[in-house]
């Protein structure tokens, strides 16, 4: 019979010492509290602001291709664009392509807005890279960006904007 120690545990150093889990955690939590209240005066939501970009970044596209693009259940999809539209910040046109389809396009107002909107998120960044110089935030996304190609996430498309139902399907 060989003598088995268990391990040793952990220092108190070791345990105050956060993982990347941790860290993306934490600050994903902040970061999403600090956006929220950058946006509250906006009287948009995040879900929103995701939507308006996709809209703008594909004018013309299909409701139905921008929900499969953003991963969103067609339930969500026409929740979210019929709250956007009803505020006047975009609105569906009969598709050129196919007559069955809605296209979607920022309004005036969607366009005003989503110029805001870009302001507001680079002062977001701004703040929560502050202590990082330009070479390093960008160095910062290009890690970050891989470790979320890695799991299998959409570019620009964030899991909080299709929680609903979890019934639902994209």
């Amino acid at each position: 019979m060989t003598d088995q120690h268990p391990p040793a545990p952990p220092s108190a150093a070791q345990l105050r010492v956060p993982g990347v889990a941790f860290l993306l955690s934490q600050l994903g939590f902040h970061s999403t509290q600090l956006w929220k209240d950058r946006l509250a005066p906006l009287g948009v939501d995040p879900r929103h602001v995701v939507l308006l970009r996709h809209v703008a970044a594909a004018q013309g596209q299909s409701q139905q291709a921008l929900g499969r693009a953003m991963q969103l259940p067609p339930s969500r999809m026409v929740a979210l664009v019929d709250e956007l539209e009803r505020a006047g910040l975009v609105e569906r046109r009969p598709s050129p392509a196919d007559r069955r389809a809605h296209a979607l396009h920022l309004t005036g107002d969607g366009r005003r807005l989503l110029d805001r909107l870009m302001q507001v998120s680079a002062e977001h960044e701004a703040q929560l890279c502050a202590g990082l110089t330009q070479a390093e935030r960008h160095r910062l996304i290009d890690l970050l960006s891989r470790i979320a190609a890695e799991q299998g996430l959409p570019t620009g498309v964030h899991p909080g904007v299709a929680a609903t139902n979890p019934d639902d399907k994209p």
